[in-house]
Formats: structure tokens, C-alpha cells, sequence
């Protein structure tokens, strides 16, 4: 299906049929979302689950971004959701990007939001036993939290911590392994319509890696400045204008 089909089967659905899944990112919940589940694009459900291993929800075998996908398809599937838009934050934009590259006709946009690059993110080290005293270590949490918001901590960020804190022990490291090895080809993703955006201020996913995934992707990016890689949170009424005016589009 061509792009312009796409849009076009999008455009004759009923408003209530068109669903953004938002997929939230390591030491995450569904609760990064609450801004936009309080404030969704207009004519649009927003479905804000937790991954299998995050906010206390259960988790077993390997930890890779090819079992969120399943998981994730597995959620369309159960509810019967008919070409929903994925939007995908930092861990998650690489499970959503999963997804829709198996089948990019099941999907109708994808929305990347300081998306982990197509070619993966590999994590030093020397930064592993780090994420590990994570699991144990409250202040270093909440300091490693924060620091993803450098204009500001977003109101509900203590919820954001406790829910941080209660991540499935074998994703402390097991996420960032996932992402070293994770990979996907661009070309799988051919006239699907993409959003891409990140902060100017985020160390982890920069303005060069987001502008990298655009310029893959063959469409242009929004670097929203004065803000890091939490700008959806920092930022909520700037990122809905850009979802709104790309879903708009579609």
C-alpha cells in the first residue's frame, strides 16, 4: 500500500477508530504520557500501556526489543485496532520501529520522540555497573531521572521515580544490551509517513542521531530547543502541536 493509500484509508475511518499507541522508554511507565492522555490530539484515543518488566508489571525470559514488538503486536491484535499510529520515546521508539518494520501495512504513521537510532545505541561499559546500583540505590535514580530534564522536572516526577524504581531486575542491563545489538533497515519502513523528533539539549539521543534517523527515513525532524531528551514531558504543549499538525495531516 502506497503512502497516499494509507492516507487515504485513514482519512474515511470514524474519528472514534483512530488510535495513537504511545510507547514509553527504559526506567519508563505509562505514566511519562500523563500530559498527553490528559490533553489527546483531537479525534484521537491514546493508548498508554506499560511494557512487559516496567512499573511492577511481570516479566520473564529474554530481555530484547524483538519481545516488546511481540508484545506490543500482540496489544493491537488483542484489541483489534485497526491501523493505529505508534509513537515510540527513547527505548520505545526502537520497539515501535520493530513493529511496524515486520508489517508496515498494519500500521497507519509512526512518531519517533528521541527514538534510539535505526542502527541501535550501544552503551559503554564502564556504564553497566552504573545501571545496576540503579536497582538499589534511590538517589542515584532520581538523579539519573532528573538529569533527563534539564528544563525543568515535570510535575508528576516522583511518580515518574517510584515507578522507575519498580523495573523487572533483569532490564537494569538487559535494555541496554537489547539496544547494542538491536537493528532495523530503513527500507522496510518505505512510504510509511514518519514524525521524527528530539531535544537540543539530550546527551543520549542528540540532534545529530535525530536528524541521522530523519535523514534514513528520508523526511525532515523537529529539534525542540532548550530541552533534553524528557522534552515531551518538559515541553507537552509544543510536541502535541507537532503531533497534532502531523496526525492532521495524515
Amino acid at each position: 500500500m502506497t503512502s497516499s493509500q494509507q492516507a487515504s484509508a485513514l482519512s474515511a475511518q470514524d474519528p472514534a477508530s483512530r488510535h495513537l499507541i504511545a510507547v514509553h522508554g527504559n526506567f519508563a511507565s505509562a505514566a511519562w504520557w500523563d500530559d498527553l492522555r490528559a490533553s489527546p490530539p483531537h479525534g484521537w484515543t491514546v493508548h498508554t500501556p506499560d511494557l512487559p518488566g516496567f512499573a511492577g508489571t511481570p516479566h520473564s525470559g529474554e530481555v530484547s526489543i524483538a519481545r516488546y514488538a511481540d508484545w506490543l503486536t500482540g496489544y493491537v491484535a488483542d484489541r483489534s485496532l485497526e491501523r493505529p499510529v505508534l509513537l515510540g520515546h527513547s527505548l520505545g521508539g526502537a520497539v515501535v520501529l520493530e513493529a511496524a518494520s515486520r508489517s508496515p501495512q498494519d500500521y497507519a504513521a509512526l512518531i519517533l520522540a528521541a527514538s534510539a537510532p535505526l542502527n541501535g545505541l550501544v552503551t559503554p561499559e564502564e556504564n553497566y555497573p552504573v545501571l545496576e546500583l540503579m536497582a538499589t540505590d534511590g538517589r542515584l535514580l532520581e538523579l539519573s531521572l532528573g538529569a533527563l530534564f534539564p528544563s525543568g522536572r515535570p510535575s508528576n516526577f516522583d511518580r515518574l521515580v517510584d515507578h522507575a524504581a519498580w523495573m523487572a531486575p533483569a532490564l537494569y542491563s538487559g535494555n541496554a544490551r537489547a539496544l547494542s545489538t538491536w537493528r532495523v533497515d530503513a527500507a522496510t519502513l518505505r512510504g510509511l509517513p514518519v514524525l521524527v523528533q528530539g531535544g537540543q539539549l539530550d546527551p543520549l539521543i542528540t540532534p545529530e542521531m535525530v536528524r541521522a534517523t530523519g535523514e534514513a527515513l528520508g523526511v525532515a525532524v523537529k529539534v525542540h530547543s532548550g530541552v533534553g531528551h524528557g522534552f515531551p514531558q518538559e515541553a507537552p504543549t509544543a510536541f502535541l502541536v507537532e503531533v497534532q499538525a502531523f496526525l492532521d495531516r495524515l
